[in-house]
């Protein structure tokens, strides 16, 4: 049986990789079950060193967790993003039971396609089986984030002044290597995955339906600042021979959200990488979020995140994340456009 490490929430004979911070110095280590970092300053000095050429790297990373003396420990540094300045590729409707949950029970938008008179049990059968036949008979979908939004595993969320509906979905994310070609077959795709870590694709989730854009969606609401959360640890694949055994978890001010199968996804990591190679050049340290699983806010009774809050994920085998939810300090200033327009039944304040 596999034996996790409290410190860390790392797997025995594993290790991490992190970007730490020293108080005036960002760089990246190894980091071992027991919080033990080793410093790879002096021969990957950045993202592109460590990520490049992988296959080779993890060979000498390998050997460095084994024999190489500590530099310190992980409680001595604060903990940054994975990587600096990624693209953030972030799949859309890749949980199926998540999916037909969203169309069901999230306003805006998706509750056009609701009948008269229609239950919810109703509409979340008819909108499980859209999922089910249609996106598996499809293809996968991809929106870029910006790395703008980016924040580290125990910074604050801060939530900002427009919108109410602040939602989570924790995310198993991968880490590219670099030199990935265009047009990847699925089956070639997996040796351009360095690593997993953990992801938060946050939302505001009222603001993303708008009815003055012919394509009645605006993407941008997912974009606030702190709104996307990575790390602590990109966790090397080749420590994964089957992410079956990967739990999705998010726990907010200490109630259970989230609690799904990390693998249980229509497309994979390995089809996404090969959809998204066709459509943009891929860079070492790109994060790719996979999607999330069951179990966001409107499923449970509209609760939203609100100051005060706290949020903490994990993902097996991969550590975890805390954050501090508070309001956005906005210097006495007020939006100006505030909350899109809509035409439709919606139902909020």
């Amino acid at each position: 049986m596999t034996r996790y490490d409290p410190a860390t929430g790392l797997a025995e004979d594993t290790f991490g990789l992190a970007r730490l911070d020293d108080g005036g110095r960002a760089f990246h280590a190894l980091v071992r079950p027991d919080g033990s970092i080793v410093d790879l300053s002096s021969d990957h000095p950045d993202q592109d060193s460590l990520y490049g050429d992988w296959d080779r790297t993890f060979d000498e990373l390998r050997r460095t967790a084994q024999r190489a003396s500590s530099d310190g420990d992980l409680s001595g540094y604060r903990v940054l993003t994975p990587t600096v300045r990624p693209q953030i590729f972030c799949a859309g409707s890749n949980y199926r039971q998540h999916a037909a949950e969203m169309y069901t029970f999230n306003e805006g938008e998706y509750q056009k396609s609701r009948r008269a008179g229609e239950s919810d049990e109703d509409f979340f059968a008819r909108n499980l089986e859209f999922v089910t036949q249609r996106r598996a008979a499809g293809m996968p979908f991809i929106w870029l984030a910006s790395h703008g939004s980016l924040i580290g595993p125990d910074d604050d969320i801060e939530l900002p002044a427009v919108g109410v509906q602040h939602d989570w979905e924790a995310e198993l994310t991968v880490v590219t290597t670099g030199a990935v070609p265009r047009y990847l077959d699925p089956d070639a795709a997996g040796d351009h995955i360095a690593g997993y870590t953990i992801g938060n694709d946050m939302h505001s989730a009222e603001m993303f339906s708008r009815s003055d854009i012919k394509w009645n969606a605006d993407w941008i609401a997912k974009q606030q600042p702190t709104f996307k959360q990575a790390g602590p640890f990109v966790v090397p694949r080749q420590f994964f021979s089957d992410r079956r055994a990967m739990q999705i978890r998010l726990d907010v001010s200490g109630e259970r959200m989230q609690d799904w199968p990390a693998d249980d996804m229509i497309f994979s990591p390995e089809e996404y990488l090969a959809y998204a190679s066709e459509r943009v050049a891929l860079l070492a340290g790109d994060l790719l979020m996979m999607g999330s699983p069951p179990g966001n806010g409107a499923v449970h009774g509209g609760r939203w995140l609100v100051p005060g809050d706290t949020v903490e994920i994990s993902i097996t085998g991969l550590g975890r994340q805390r954050h501090r939810v508070v309001a956005e300090d906005t210097a006495g200033r007020a939006p100006h456009y505030g909350r899109p327009p809509f035409d439709g039944p919606d139902t909020q304040e």
